[in-house]
């Protein structure tokens, strides 16, 4: 039946349509909101950025803050005449301070 010209409207459809507007909202970058996503087997999982974050900030926390086998390999390198620096890697790292003290 129409009422005013406007047809009818299936109440499952406008429903399907608000949860797709929410998922849309949750995917948006920056969100800390859950977001429920279906496994093939029919469970439904949350994920948080939230959490996402706080455990990349664990896993870089417990990371050691001396990577030796790095050192060790610069040292090598150092003591037989073959470590090079791109002038490029320099001067991104001379404005990359000065932006930081002026910042």
């Amino acid at each position: 039946m129409k009422i005013s010209g406007i047809p009818p409207k299936n109440i499952e459809n406008l429903i399907d349509i608000k949860e797709a507007r929410k998922r849309e909202e949750n995917l948006k970058v920056g969100s800390t909101k859950t977001q429920e996503k279906p496994t093939p087997q029919g469970e439904v999982v949350e994920v948080s950025s939230q959490k996402l974050i706080e455990s990349a900030v664990q896993k870089t926390l417990s990371m050691p803050e001396i990577r030796e086998e790095k050192v060790v390999q610069l040292k090598a390198q150092i003591q037989a005449g073959t470590y090079n620096v791109s002038n490029r890697e320099i001067a991104r790292a001379m404005i990359a301070t000065l932006l930081d003290e002026i910042a």
